[in-house]
């Protein structure tokens, strides 16, 4: 069964977040408008930084483009 694309994300996200000390608290993919956004929310003692963030992001990007699920 193919995954969908919450689940693909989870997946490749979940990883990503543990070695930057950061928790994977949900992803969400959802139509709003025509548009669909993927959203993933992320967490750590202390708190989440604009460079937490960036850093969670470029990772994350670079590996969901190998697999494109959207």
């Amino acid at each position: 069964m193919a995954k969908n694309t919450v689940s693909l994300a989870w997946e490749i996200a979940e990883p990503i977040a543990e070695e930057l000390g950061l928790v994977l608290w949900d992803v969400v993919f959802e139509k709003e408008g025509a548009n669909y956004y993927l959203r993933i929310f992320i967490d750590k003692d202390g708190g989440v930084g604009i460079d937490d963030c960036e850093m969670f992001s470029r990772a994350f990007e670079e590996e969901i483009d190998k697999d494109d699920p959207i």
